[in-house]
This record gives structure tokens, C-alpha cells and sequence, in this order.
């Protein structure tokens, strides 16, 4: 039996075509069942949520220019307040463990007060750093549906080029380790995403030149494009030292790409889920013998199974975890 349509407010902002493909999917299968309210000038003044939803918490708090994020932050500050004082329970999806760019100042103020109305964390995997007192698991959903949806040609195709590394190109991801490590495995790569700052942008492009063999793209593609982009190459490869989730290697495997990764709790699990043939793990640093030991392997057949990603399953989980929650709070 289905309960009165709850309101959630989603901190993320009005969905844009080119967000994220997760978010993309999320509120579109809740706001089959509920009322989504993206976060905005108004809603931080004035929505009566029922649930707060927070996705990635730096966003409340960061923008570009010293005067917008002034404004972000105050209008932060009331938000907090407003949902403190009427005590609508909190749920925050731990896409990271941390923020990838410090927190200073004011921001770690607004981050500590978020963190303190917390009600219930989701987690996106079955890390073992997961702690099951605090929150629920609800399983990053994949991408192929959604692909197919948009018609996007996935279909399989031979590779013409060896390696690849896509999405947000930021600092904490070691890109420079996956182009020196290509160069010297005599292996062709493609860096294509867009920089999170240009100082960033320009050491990569510094790394690039001395390699010839490294196209490195910094724009943000369509999905059409990236996906027929991905499927050019043999390889995805995720140098990050430190992974809890991606949406990269979702997207790789949902497409029928295998990944190479360094080991952590969080890959550990992925690899029990899919097989090594699909995600290959290695330890330590990235070198170009683990580059060249991954495309000497024989490529996987066919698609590796995400069937306990979908998300119908998904979106139930989210819409049960709010119901509960308002009731628990006295709301509706």
C-alpha cells in the first residue's frame, strides 16, 4: 500500500542534460512516486521538505567567483537552520568518503553543522569500511538501460586504440602516473573530460607533450560521443590511489568495456560482483608493466552482469528509506 506523496528536496539543483547519468536516472524514477524539489534560491528559503536529500555536500558551499560563493554560503547557513528548526531528517549519499579539495574556513563549519543533522547515510557499495549503525546500502545503478533509452549506439565494435580515462579530470585521480605509464608501455591513451581548474589543465598538457602517443581532450563530449569514444579503446583505466565509487568504471562495464584499477575495499567487492575479467586489479603505483600485463589479456566476452543494479530496485530502496524516515520525524 502506497503512502501520501512525500516532498524531498535534492541538493543537487534543476537536472541539466549534461549532469551526471546517476542523478540523471534518480530523480527521474522518484519523481515517478514523490515530489522532487531541486535546491534553488526559493527552496533554501522557503520549501517545507520532508526529507533533505545531500548528494555531494561541497556543492552547498562552493561556486565560482568570491561573491557567489558568499551567497552560497549564507544561503546554506539558513537552509541548515530552516531544516535544524523544523527537524526534517537528513539523508546523505556518500559518493566519496571526503571532498577531493579541502575544506577551509567557513566551508568546514557548514560541512561539520550538515554532518551533525545527518539522519541516514546511503551507501553506493558493500565497502567494508561501510558503517551498517549509520546507514543503508543501495547499489550505484548502471548505465546501459539508460543509454538504450537515449539511443545510444552501444553495440560491440572492434578497438582501435589501446587505453583510455574519462570524466572529471581532477588532481586526485594521478592522471600524469596513467600518461607516463601508457608512454612507456609503447601503448596509445586518450584522456578526454573536462579540467577541474586550469592550473591542472595546463600540468597535464605539460605531461602530454612528452607523449606523443597521449590524445588528450579536455572538453566535456555528448553521451553519443563519449560512449562510440569508449568503445574505441581496449582498456579503461582508473589510476586513482584512492576509490571508494566511480561512475567511470559503471559506465566502461556498462557498455561492455573492461577496467583496470588499483585495489581498495570498494573494487575488491566490484570484482566479487563481476569477475576479474572485467574489473583487473593491481597494487601500488601505476607502472607500464601493469598497463601492458592488462592488454595482453584476452578481452572479455559479451557484457558482464549488472543485473543487481537496477534501478527499479533502487529507486524503491530510496523511496522506502524517505517514507520511513518522514514517519519516524512526524512528517506525513
Amino acid at each position: 500500500m502506497s503512502g501520501p506523496r512525500l516532498k524531498v528536496l535534492m541538493s543537487t539543483g534543476p537536472l541539466k542534460d549534461d549532469d551526471n547519468p546517476y542523478l540523471q536516472q534518480l530523480v527521474t524514477g522518484l519523481s515517478e512516486q514523490i515530489d522532487v524539489e531541486p535546491l534553488s534560491l526559493r527552496a533554501a528559503l522557503f520549501s517545507r521538505p520532508d526529507v533533505f536529500h545531500v548528494h555531494w555536500p561541497e556543492q552547498l558551499y562552493r561556486a565560482n567567483g568570491r561573491g557567489k560563493t558568499i551567497v552560497k554560503r549564507a544561503l546554506s547557513a539558513i537552509l541548515l537552520a530552516r531544516l535544524r528548526a523544523r527537524r526534517v531528517p537528513v539523508v546523505w549519499t556518500l559518493h566519496d568518503l571526503a571532498s577531493h579539495e579541502a575544506d577551509r574556513g567557513v566551508e568546514r563549519l557548514l560541512h561539520r553543522a550538515l554532518d551533525r543533522m545527518v539522519t541516514l547515510r546511503i551507501y553506493l557499495n558493500e565497502s567494508e569500511q561501510n558503517d551498517p549503525a549509520r546507514g543503508v546500502v543501495i547499489l550505484h545503478g548502471d548505465y546501459r538501460a539508460w543509454l538504450v533509452e537515449n539511443a545510444i549506439d552501444i553495440s560491440p565494435r572492434a578497438p582501435e586504440r589501446d587505453v583510455i580515462l574519462f570524466g572529471w579530470l581532477r588532481r586526485y585521480k594521478r592522471i600524469e602516473s596513467l600518461i607516463t605509464a601508457a608512454r612507456d608501455a609503447d601503448a596509445t591513451l586518450t584522456v578526454t573530460g573536462r579540467a577541474i581548474d586550469a592550473d591542472y589543465e595546463r600540468s597535464l598538457r605539460t605531461v602530454a607533450t612528452e607523449s606523443p602517443s597521449t590524445i588528450l581532450d579536455i572538453r566535456q563530449r555528448e553521451e553519443d560521443e563519449l560512449a562510440a569514444e569508449v568503445l574505441r579503446h581496449r582498456l579503461v583505466c582508473l589510476p586513482y590511489p584512492h576509490m571508494h565509487n566511480s561512475g567511470a568504471w559503471i559506465y566502461a562495464l556498462s557498455v561492455g568495456r573492461p577496467v583496470r584499477a588499483r585495489r581498495s575495499p570498494f573494487n575488491g567487492e566490484i570484482v566479487r560482483e563481476v569477475g576479474e575479467q572485467w574489473l583487473m586489479l593491481y597494487d601500488g603505483e601505476l607502472t607500464a608493466a601493469i598497463v601492458r600485463e592488462a592488454l595482453g589479456r584476452t578481452s572479455p566476452a559479451g557484457l558482464p552482469d549488472l543485473s543487481r543494479r537496477d534501478w527499479s530496485t533502487g529507486i524503491a530502496l530510496h523511496v522506502a528509506c524517505y517514507r520511513a524516515l518522514a514517519a519516524a520525524h512526524g512528517g506525513r
